[in-house]
């Protein structure tokens, strides 16, 4: 899967072979979403577990997830995560997907990339039968909840989540396709 605009912005699902290159760019821009925004050592701790190269290795090999990766005049610029396996808090939706992460390294924010990521995944959704489109989003991201809302998701519900010691507000919030 190809999928290019204007020359510049391409998006393809990962393969194995990127898997540690894709966990480090992930981390990377989860550093800089979040840095100064929560304890250091709760987001190192985090980001140590959650963007090991064996982590990702796992989660992409598992038949629900779906890893996209988005590069910009040839360079790594960011990517998204969808899973297609239901969550056991959201028991009550059904035929959903959810979007887990979508992530820009902060030099390729800006440039329409991110745009492109989540009208992919919405075109996945829709294309594969999916009802509604999921996704969770820190309370304190007002950038990312601005980004959700112009794509037209709604905060539905929340829950919180643990980062390290760090107990965050996650709002959950749907787009129904």
């Amino acid at each position: 899967m190809n999928t290019t605009t204007d020359g510049k912005i391409v998006l393809r699902e990962a393969c194995y072979e990127d898997m540690p290159a894709l966990s480090q760019m992930a981390g990377q821009a989860f550093w800089e979403a979040f840095t100064g925004q929560m304890p250091e050592d709760d987001l190192t701790a985090y980001i140590r577990k959650a963007f090991h190269p064996d982590q990702f290795l796992l989660e992409w090999q598992q038949p629900h997830t779906i890893f996209l990766i988005a590069s910009y005049g040839g360079e790594w610029a960011g990517y998204a995560k969808m899973n297609t396996q239901g969550r056991p808090e959201r028991q009550e939706v059904e035929n959903y997907i959810e979007l887990e992460r979508l992530y820009l390294l902060t030099q390729q924010q800006g440039k329409k990339i991110g745009a492109m990521l989540m009208d992919y995944c919405i075109r996945y959704a829709t294309d594969h039968g999916y009802d509604q489109l999921w996704l969770n989003v820190w309370e304190k991201n007002a950038r990312a909840i601005a980004f959700y809302r112009q794509h037209h998701f709604e905060i539905a519900d929340s829950s919180v989540m643990m980062r390290g010691s760090d107990p965050q507000l996650a709002l959950w919030m749907r787009k129904m396709l």
